[in-house]
């Protein structure tokens, strides 16, 4: 399985810019794409949408329908690479 396209939508994400800077590390159970860059948000609202907006970019992707999504989530963690918040993939038929 491929998970490439993830990471060319987080780096759609960090088109914007502001501060402090937080790490979208998407993963299931097997996989992992840390974000090795980062986006600057203006806080943790627009971190959550940003995660959000990921998932959407995701799921709606050229390998969407090749992946199960049930198992996938987006870590937002902040610039000590603590673990801020988790926001799950949802259930594609949601």
């Amino acid at each position: 399985m491929t998970v490439g396209f993830l990471t060319l939508s987080c780096q759609k994400l960090r088109a914007r810019a502001a501060v402090p800077r937080y790490f979208f590390d998407i993963m299931d159970s097997t996989q992992s794409v840390p974000d090795e860059a980062g986006l600057d948000c203006r806080d943790l609202d627009e971190a959550h949408r940003q995660a959000r907006t990921l998932i959407v970019d995701a799921m709606t992707g050229p390998e969407a329908t090749r992946i199960d999504w049930c198992a996938w989530r987006v870590e937002v963690r902040d610039e000590a690479r603590s673990l801020l918040f988790t926001v799950p993939f949802p259930h594609p038929h949601a």
